[in-house]
């Protein structure tokens, strides 16, 4: 996500003339190759920790679109440092920061929960650095910010013109923007993020131990109905992105009763369905859709319908 955002977002903006990416590993010929249409000037260091906190290597010019680089980038002279690391690393990475940075620097993270990662940015930044949280609320697919959704969580470190800077600067992308507090933004990750997710792959992990000998999910997806392969598509596609990140989602605080919330609600679900009668299974699905009330409900199917219509569409293209 940070090399998606490096270059779909940030080395897209007018007002911004250097992307500096920063990494523990060297830099790939696949990220190269993702930069080099960029609109900015990139370069490249490697991170190194020690004693004494972060430390750059290894600088390399990727593109230079206003001439030659006159020096490798100094922490204490970037104006905006973007965090896109896994959540454990989090501590390593504000430690390996704590007293670096310009005193009027922008410091912005990419994790997908808030709360934790913004309190480690503010406490360690150092004094009048300005820290704000974002969220990308989607994938790396696709190579343009339109009609996407970027979460921003303020902090009291931030006067107001770090958040007005991003908001402007995605809106001027297409992009839409949504303003909330670090704990209301980690409550509702932990069911549409933490739940769905382990949902997915309970689905996944159901299905596979579904099949007998003979079968195959090849030979199922010809009998897939839209819902199941809406299922099964997302499922795979899930099983394709990085473990280490599922796992970190997985593992933020709260998880645990999201986990334990979904399995005794399946699994009272299919007591009811076991021992109900058909007029109990049909009083048990009714009341579920009042839980989910009728503009959900009208909501939900739209989409839906539009989302079964478009996969139809791939369908017959691949065909």
């Amino acid at each position: 996500m940070g090399l998606w955002a490096a270059r779909h977002w940030f080395a897209e903006l007018e007002d911004v003339a250097r992307v500096t990416l920063c990494d523990v590993e060297p830099l790939s010929d696949g990220a190269r190759n993702t930069m080099s249409g960029a609109a900015a000037s990139i370069d490249y260091v490697r991170a190194e920790y020690g004693p004494s906190g972060l430390s750059l290597s290894d600088w390399a010019t990727v593109k230079s679109v206003g001439g030659p680089f006159d020096a490798p980038p100094a922490l204490n002279e970037i104006d905006l440092v973007v965090l896109a690391v896994p959540l454990p690393a989090f501590g390593t990475v504000m430690d390996g920061l704590n007293g670096q940075l310009a005193s009027d620097a922008w410091l912005i993270d990419m994790a997908s929960v808030k709360a934790a990662p913004l309190n480690q940015m503010v406490e360690k930044a150092g004094e009048g650095v300005a820290v704000t949280g974002t969220h990308p609320l989607f994938g790396i697919t696709g190579e343009s910010l339109e009609g996407r959704i970027v979460v921003l969580v303020p902090t009291e470190s931030d006067d107001g013109e770090l958040v007005a800077w991003l908001h402007a600067s995605l809106t001027q992308l297409g992009a839409n923007t949504m303003k909330v507090t670090a704990e209301r933004h980690d409550r509702y990750m932990l069911i549409a993020q933490t739940m769905t997710h382990f949902a997915l792959m309970a689905f996944g992990n159901a299905v596979t131990r579904a099949l007998k000998e003979g079968e195959s999910l090849e030979e199922l997806r010809q009998f897939g109905t839209p819902p199941y392969l809406a299922m099964g598509n997302v499922t795979g596609r899930l099983l394709t992105q990085n473990p280490r990140l599922y796992a970190s989602i997985q593992g933020a605080d709260g998880a645990g009763e999201i986990r334990k919330i979904f399995a005794e609600a399946a699994a009272n679900l299919a007591d009811a369905f076991n021992k109900g009668t058909m007029d109990d299974i049909e009083a048990e699905i009714a009341g579920l859709a009042d839980r989910y009330g009728a503009d959900e409900l009208t909501t939900s199917t739209r989409l839906s319908e539009r989302m079964f219509m478009a996969g139809e569409d791939a369908e017959s293209a691949d065909a």
